[in-house]
């Protein structure tokens, strides 16, 4: 047996993006019966989502309930199943149930869900790219997708990243509310390769593909909402703190892969950085305007001018801290609570 057939399948080798491919482990597979949904029947029934929309970078909407990857039966027996149905459990458990969640699952599920809308964008791209989707072919964001698949294919058969976590995951409280509707939200960046998810009580945000540094880095800051139930707009806000921080990376690193051979199933993967590099700073310097910019899309859907944001004098609004320090609490209607 040859070294190269025991190389594990990855679609964006070769851009195939069919649905009569596994997309797992490049199998074929029955598109009739072998469709996974990307957001489980719970998540949809839960949130009445199967007849809402996700609006790709093309502008195409697909209804959640339309929004499905190819997984054949070994795939789905052999760990996604099992992770489907290991969130769907705890989720339903609430908030400090999901702690229990190894991290490794709870990373592998957003994952999942990133890529299952990926997957969707990639074929827009491939079929008509445009100026806003045009990027994802690039070689550079080709091979961050390859890692991520990779990634993702740790529910299925052993891969195990050495001396590093491929990306960070930051769960915080949120306010549930009566309305299903009000209390989902997704926001997906892909060319940060962050996103944010918001369930009632549990809100998780996370970026995909940093090594681990924003855990590393931020950790403690997002320890400092510990115990705080947070408001939509806070969570929006601390997800666009995460996405321009992402942006703000350095590509100073370099991967090395160890394909599995007859000896040892598993993929290693390792992590160094570039000597010529090893100077640079981790993240560029935080531009206050910038990140301006990149809030007030987040906040737009709330009614907030361009000009509150960011203003002439340069500060940017915050609805996380208090002027002389602390973090600020609101209850549902956003209305402050006074300590």
């Amino acid at each position: 047996m040859s070294s190269n057939s025991l190389i594990p399948y990855n679609p964006f080798d070769k851009g195939e993006f069919y649905l009569d491919r596994c997309y797992l482990n490049g199998t074929p597979i029955d598109p009739r019966t072998d469709l996974l949904p990307i957001f489980p029947e719970w998540l949809q029934e839960r949130f009445q989502l199967k007849d809402q929309t996700v609006t790709l970078m093309s502008g195409k909407k697909l209804a959640y309930k339309d929004l499905k990857l190819p997984i054949g039966k070994e795939a789905r027996e052999g760990g996604i199943d099992y992770l489907q149905r290991a969130i769907g459990d705890l989720l339903g458990a609430g908030f400090e149930a999901f702690k229990w969640l190894k991290p490794e699952m709870l990373y592998q599920w957003l994952n999942w869900v990133f890529q299952g809308i990926l997957y969707y964008e990639m074929q827009e791209a491939l079929r008509e790219k445009n100026m806003r989707n045009a990027f994802l072919l690039q070689d550079s964001y080709q091979q961050r997708f390859k890692l991520m698949h990779l990634a993702l294919s740790s529910a299925i058969r052993p891969v195990e990243f050495m001396n590093f976590d491929p990306g960070s995951v930051f769960v915080v409280q949120s306010h549930a509310y009566e309305n299903p509707r009000a209390n989902y939200d997704l926001k997906v960046s892909t060319n940060t390769l962050a996103m944010s998810i918001r369930m009632g009580e549990l809100s998780i945000m996370t970026s995909l593909l940093d090594n681990g540094s924003q855990m590393s880095f931020f950790e403690q800051y997002f320890r400092n909402f510990d115990g705080v139930v947070l408001h939509p707009i806070q969570v929006d806000e601390l997800f666009a703190k995460l996405s321009y921080k992402t942006w703000l990376m350095n590509p100073v690193f370099d991967y090395g892969i160890a394909w599995p051979d007859e000896a040892d199933p598993t993929t290693f993967v390792t992590l160094k950085i570039q000597d010529d590099k090893k100077e640079e700073e981790a993240f560029r310097p935080w531009e206050d305007g910038v990140y301006g910019t990149v809030l007030q899309s987040f906040l737009q859907p709330y009614g907030f001018p361009a000009e509150e944001v960011y203003t002439k004098k340069g500060q940017v609004i915050t609805f996380l801290e208090k002027q002389g320090g602390g973090v600020r609490r609101f209850d549902p209607m956003l209305n402050e609570i006074k300590a």
